[in-house]
């Protein structure tokens, strides 16, 4: 079935999205900035921005020009939000994406076996890209010893004003560093704090976070002389490499630190007032890295290490479930020792990017137009999988990434759909799973076909879907509802124009609490389709059960969720995790909680207050009048995060 245009797509120019929240998200974390018209796009014009680059890109570089009855199939679709592309594409495409298509990928992965790791993490977090990393011993055991002593040298490193710049500028301190210098630092061509990024959007942070990291790494190296940086080290050294991304004062990077199970310091990183210590170390999730199944007492020290973490970890990491999950469909080498993503749904090589593509699950969807939907995001998908002009990166990236040319077409929403949640047949959603995901391997091959690339090696996931689902309105990924009816609480500084807007057009607005002289709180009211499962109706069991079978049907990946798991559950948790240890990975555990405070970002209410809140909503917003309000380009292609695990990826608050 097609998902056939409701309005021409030349219209959709001037169309916005009708819910005030929904549109709201697409203002503030995807729209660019039109600078003839001095104003951000509109929803349609951020679709048709996408378009014109990708239709351009294929032409161009791969002599293919799709049917044109798909294109505006395609461009329905994602204006429509039925489909979505990889967000990091629609908020780069443009000169952004042009000069690097790096910047067009969610996710990547690297081990930390090379001083090259470093400077290319903080390339790749620089273009917006979440990055997953290992400090296993394999791995770290390869990197050069630091010398037996550090001497100051008249060398100076002259740090130009861009991202490779920074990274070459980085690079050049480890050489040095490893051959026993420490070098000046020269930043004075770097913009200063505030000064706008016009490729990129949004503002400059100014010299001070390079500086901090690399008076960090010349601290660490001082500290590690005549010996091998231990796995702690290099950690701490990536994760303050995260904290150069920075972005009008909030930070953006998205990273997952996988270790081995018998490493102590590593299993401790987040012990004690570890933010006092070591505030770095907030920029990375950890998970172990197993090889194997652990014995029994291996895996109870570990599952009381995380109950008693309260923060989900060290998490579960397994490496031989992803080696049996590439053997599973023939298209991969099982042997390949296999890391993840920060959300940890995509199974990557050392040195490998994935695109991410979705497929949005409405309430009244049909089988047949679940089946169109997810073709046309493989297509999405398998045209993303084309831009490897990688700048910077060793060629191992473009390498690997070619060969492969991953796919993660994923599913959103299924919680607010009653087939798709299992809640009414596992057994024929099983079925239905294994039918879907064959015709995700049909539709690419033969869209490969026609652009004369290879087909790809592994294409369906479920990813946790946290800024794009707030876009579309539905539950983030393979998560409930929060609740039949809710409040979702936005901040924005008092001083930032869509703030400003927001509260002259009626949003219903109060003063936060914690800050009342400089931010604003908004309220949407959300309510959740009917039969849809909420948060409080659904077990961390019968959470487990489903991922299993999205895991077994549906992935040639994994499905990531973060498992609510209540206190008098933890021991029956820890039982299956061990039974069905083999297929596990991609699962995140946090305590449970009924807690709710003042301006929480969700808050139960009961339809009556829903209700009060609804009639007091504008009745209609003249969009086009926040032209008025911002003067000057306040977008940023880095707004949002490209790929995170641990509820960060739902933070929608307007930056100052």
């Amino acid at each position: 079935m097609r998902l056939e245009a409701k309005k021409q797509v030349s219209s959709q120019l001037k169309n916005i999205i009708e819910n005030p929240y929904e549109n709201f998200i697409a203002l503030s974390r995807y729209a660019r900035w039109i600078a003839e018209d001095n104003r951000r796009e509109t929803w349609g014009e951020t679709v048709e921005r996408y378009f014109s680059f990708m239709l351009n890109h294929l032409k161009e570089n791969y002599s293919y020009i799709p049917d044109e009855k798909l294109v505006a199939e395609l461009k329905n679709g994602v204006f429509e939000r039925s489909v979505m592309p990889s967000m990091r594409s629609v908020m780069t495409s443009g000169l952004a994406l042009e000069r690097d298509n790096v910047t067009g990928y969610n996710c990547a992965f690297l081990p930390v076996d090379s001083p090259r790791s470093f400077d290319e993490t903080m390339y790749i977090l620089m273009c917006g890209t979440g990055v997953g990393f290992s400090v296993e011993y394999k791995y770290i055991n390869k990197l050069p010893a630091v010398p037996e002593s550090l001497e100051k040298s008249t060398t100076v490193i002259t740090v130009e004003d861009s991202k490779q710049g920074w990274a070459k500028a980085y690079r050049e301190l480890l050489a040095l560093l490893w051959s026993g210098q420490i070098p000046a630092i020269d930043v004075s061509k770097v913009r200063p704090s505030g000064a706008r990024l016009k490729t990129m959007g949004g503002r400059s942070s100014g010299p001070q976070p390079l500086v901090n990291l690399f008076d960090f790494t010349i601290a660490k190296f001082k500290n590690a002389t005549g010996r091998n940086l231990k796995p702690i080290e290099c950690h701490d050294i990536m994760c303050k490499i995260g904290e150069v991304v920075v972005v009008g004062g909030v930070r953006r990077s998205a990273m997952i630190s996988l270790s081995n199970i018998n490493d102590i310091e590593m299993a401790q990183a987040k012990s004690g007032n570890w933010w006092e210590a070591s505030p770095q170390r907030a920029l990375s999730n950890n998970s172990v890295a197993y090889s194997r199944k652990p014995d029994m007492e291996q895996f109870i020290a570990e599952w009381k290490s995380l109950y008693d973490s309260k923060s989900g970890e060290r998490g579960i990491y397994n490496v031989a479930a992803a080696q049996a999950q590439a053997a599973k469909y023939g298209r991969r080498d099982p042997d390949i020792h296999y890391g993840t993503n920060p959300c940890s749904e995509i199974i990557l090589r050392p040195y490998q990017f994935c695109n991410l593509s979705e497929v949005v699950l409405r309430e009244k969807d049909t089988k047949k137009e679940i089946e169109r939907k997810v073709e046309l995001a493989t297509i999405l998908g398998t045209w993303q999988s084309t831009l490897t002009d990688f700048k910077y990166l060793r060629k191992i990236w473009k390498d690997n990434t070619e060969e492969e040319r991953l796919l993660g077409v994923s599913l959103t929403g299924q919680f607010g759909h009653k087939f798709m949640s299992g809640k009414e047949d596992l057994v024929s959603l099983e079925a239905f799973l294994i039918s879907l995901r064959e015709s995700a391997r049909a539709k690419n091959k033969d869209e490969a076909g026609k652009i004369g690339i290879p087909e790809s090696a592994a294409i369906t996931c479920v990813k946790p879907s946290g800024t794009v689902s707030q876009l579309v309105g539905v539950s983030s990924g393979m998560h409930p509802w929060h609740s039949p009816y809710y409040i979702r609480t936005v901040r924005g500084a008092k001083t930032d124009p869509i703030s400003v807007f927001l509260k002259e057009v009626g949003i219903p607005v109060e003063d936060d609490v914690m800050k009342p002289n400089e931010t604003s709180v908004f309220s949407f009211p959300i309510k959740a389709p009917e039969g849809a499962i909420v948060r409080n109706d659904l077990t961390a069991i019968d959470h487990l059960n489903i991922w299993l079978v999205y895991q077994r049907a549906w992935c040639e990946h994994k499905p990531s969720i973060t498992v609510s798991v209540k206190e008098e559950e933890w021991m029956e948790v820890g039982a299956w995790i061990y039974k069905n240890f083999d297929e596990v990975s991609g699962i995140s555990f946090l305590p449970h909680s009924d807690h709710s405070y003042k301006q929480a970002p969700y808050q139960e209410v009961s339809k009556e207050e829903y209700d009060t809140l609804v009639s007091k909503m504008p009745s209609s917003i003249r969009w086009d009048d926040l032209s008025f309000y911002e003067t000057e380009d306040g977008t940023s292609i880095n707004a949002t995060l490209a790929c995170s695990s641990d509820g960060n990826c739902e933070l929608v608050d307007i930056s100052g």
